[in-house]
């Protein structure tokens, strides 16, 4: 490795990536997070079909992640960046438009596929633009970008009344759009970027997907720990994936200033990941990660506690601090399990079926949605956040069976969850 590999100024198409990660996630966090709220006060529809809506669009970022990056080494990753860029663009559009929970439900579901395609082939881009030992912090770079993001989106949109209602969808479509364009021109200049694959790579690579779908969910089947650990991960992911559907909706009904808190709570998220990730890492990088789950999953019933009795700003934003600390524990932890138990030439195809626990971003709106609606915010809050008290069993029965967990937990640069 030379000097000038690794500080060399990144090349421009990289630069782009990095910027457009953090103009996405400030369009997202203006629109997404708030999509119950427009879905209940503008739609007028229920607590349990906005869980649904929100929640299945899970499916959809499932199938896409799968067979984005496949896909990308047969129509060319350029290609496939711009339309899926241009899918979002379309789907804000039609939610702006939307009056109905068909056509809401549709809208939504574009979009997951769109940002679930985009998402894995950027990251494939950015990897062919870099040697190896540059990808990781560049990496971390994107990661960091993405939060900052989070961290002003939901504040600025609350203030500047967007939050909640429909002109949010056309400040997204905006967003990405100016992203679209400047993506393009830059693409413009690096032609070579994602190059297509010959007529005999297409079919190669179109098996590739088929097969490594059917090996994904073959190997659920064979592996028992892996089974347990993805429900386990499931549950987790039913309290974490979407967290923000399940405050959106609580403080639209019972708080006048739902919205305002909401934006705080959500930028309290990012701002948490950000800055104490590499404290928390540091500190339990020398820990068996079923302890790190453990005390994760703790921090997580506590933080929906939190959000079960409070009735203010403050105690609000406290709960999310504790909620949040618990995601940086759970995921890295979650990761050096499955590396754990994994067949090294069978490794991808663990964490693709790893993929199948995101099917708790479904269960957990859902959920809560029809406990809001039947119970309240307290018995929501309280009932989805068990989910982790259980997962927290599972990984103490099954995890402390697996040996040589006290390896050191790698980081997967998790994103914030409360999206």
């Amino acid at each position: 490795m030379t000097p000038t590999t690794t500080t060399a100024p990144l090349p421009v198409l990289a630069r782009m990536l990095i910027a457009g990660a953090g103009i996405m996630s400030l369009a997202n966090s203006v629109t997404i997070p708030f999509l119950a709220v427009f879905l209940r006060t503008d739609v007028g529809l229920q607590p349990g079909l906005i869980g649904f809506i929100i929640g299945s669009t899970v499916f959809f970022s499932i199938f896409a992640g799968f067979v984005g990056g496949s896909l990308s080494d047969v129509f060319g990753r350029a290609r496939l960046l711009l339309i899926s860029l241009s899918g979002v663009i379309a789907s804000f559009i039609g939610l702006y438009l939307s009056d109905s929970a068909t056509t809401v439900f549709a809208c939504n579901a574009t979009l997951a596929l769109s940002s679930g395609v985009f998402a894995p082939v950027g990251k494939a881009l950015l990897s062919d633009l870099l040697p190896r030992e540059r990808r990781a912090k560049t990496f971390t770079y994107q990661y960091v970008a993405t939060n900052i993001g989070y961290a002003i989106g939901p504040v600025a949109g609350a203030a500047v009344g967007l939050a909640g209602g429909r002109l949010a969808f056309l400040a997204g479509a905006l967003g990405y759009g100016v992203y679209l364009v400047g993506l393009s021109v830059v693409l413009l200049r690096a032609p070579t970027a994602g190059a297509t694959a010959t007529d005999g790579g297409r079919r190669q690579h179109v098996s590739s997907v088929l097969r490594g779908l059917a090996d994904s969910a073959r190997i659920v089947t064979v592996d028992r720990r892996l089974l347990f650990l993805i429900l386990a991960g499931l549950l987790l992911e039913a309290v974490h994936g979407r967290i923000s559907s399940l405050l959106a909706q609580h403080l639209a009904v019972g708080f006048a200033d739902g919205v305002t808190i909401l934006g705080y709570v959500l930028a309290t998220n990012a701002v948490t990941v950000v800055v104490l990730q590499a404290f928390v890492s540091r500190f339990m990088e020398k820990r068996d990660p079923v302890t790190s789950i453990t005390v994760g999953g703790l921090l997580t019933v506590a933080g929906m506690a939190g959000f079960a009795v409070a009735d203010g700003m403050w105690q609000f934003v406290a709960a999310m601090v504790v909620f949040s600390l618990g995601e940086i524990l759970i995921y890295p932890a979650e990761f050096a399990i499955i590396d754990r138990i994994a067949p090294e030439a069978s490794r991808g195809t663990y964490f693709g079926a790893q993929t199948f626990a995101q099917i708790g971003v479904f269960i957990g709106p859902f959920t809560g949605g029809l406990l809001l609606g039947a119970y309240g915010g307290t018995t929501m809050f309280l009932g989805v956040g068990a989910f982790a008290l259980a997962s927290v069993v599972i990984y103490l029965l099954v995890g402390r069976r697996i040996p040589g967990l006290a390896a050191s937990a790698p980081d997967p640069h998790t994103s914030s969850s409360a999206r």
